[in-house]
């Protein structure tokens, strides 16, 4: 076994541990009451129970509804799951507290919901840190992974910049960027024979771009310097068809072409 999932599996452990030894330390009367069988079927049940729903939560709910948007329908079962927890509950301390210890109020259903809903409360609270805990361990011992929107030089052939545009990645040769425009928080890289909308800043464009290669002269546009076939005072010429317009603070940048 990898020590990514002993690192997985060691703090769940630990953590149902020390929920089993706080449900020991709270339920310690019904020995004297109701005997160290029942004092072990109660604490097994709620334990149990507890475990059900946590993991439901973990391993359906939340990858399944709340991680892909449905948060309303995540929201509805999550209150349903809680509400059958606390019914189940009920249910067993009408049996162990009504029958077999004998007390007549608590043979009463609603009777034990109240203290179960309040009890219950918990439940949701150590579950969400339950869950974070686990995430910040995954994410500590997962070597770092590229954002997937996010262009990326490969270390294979760093002549070429990856570009992820809408559903697919496009294989970019540097050399064949002309320029790149600003759009918002996307950028427009030109190639003489494409046009690739990508999602990420200019500013962005222009860290991964290599420095002595590419030129920003305007705030919405970045120029390959070996495109360059005349300088003005207001544009730039990159051909006979295509001008990028140069801004009055990158005036200076221009100097010497």
């Amino acid at each position: 076994m990898s020590n990514i999932k002993w690192t997985k599996l060691l703090p769940q452990a630990l953590f149902w541990i020390v929920i089993t030894l706080l449900f020991l330390y709270e339920r310690r009367y019904l020995i004297d009451k109701a005997g160290l069988p029942n004092f072990i079927a109660c604490v097994t049940v709620r334990v149990g129970l507890l475990m059900v729903l946590a993991y439901l939560n973990l391993l359906v709910f939340v990858p399944r509804l709340f991680n892909k948007g449905r948060h309303v329908l995540f929201a509805l079962l999550l209150l349903l799951s809680i509400a059958v927890y606390v019914a189940l509950q009920g249910a067993y301390d009408m049996f162990l507290f009504g029958f077999v210890i004998g007390d007549i109020r608590h043979r009463g259903f609603w009777y034990n919901i109240p203290y179960n809903m309040v009890t219950s409360g918990w439940y949701v609270v150590v579950t969400a840190c339950f869950k974070i805990t686990l995430d910040w361990l995954q994410q500590k011992n997962t070597p770092t992974q590229p954002i997937e929107n996010e262009p990326q030089i490969t270390s294979e052939a760093p002549e070429f910049i990856y570009f992820k545009t809408g559903v697919k990645t496009v294989k970019t040769r540097i050399a064949d960027i002309t320029y790149v425009q600003a759009l918002k928080d996307y950028s427009i890289i030109y190639t003489p024979t494409e046009k690739i909308v990508t999602k990420g800043t200019l500013k962005y464009i222009e860290g991964i771009l290599p420095g002595g290669d590419f030129l920003r002269i305007h705030k919405s546009y970045i120029i390959a310097k070996n495109k360059i076939v005349a300088v003005e005072r207001t544009r730039v010429l990159l051909s006979a068809q295509v001008t990028v317009p140069v801004g009055r603070n990158y005036q200076d940048r221009l100097e010497g072409f």
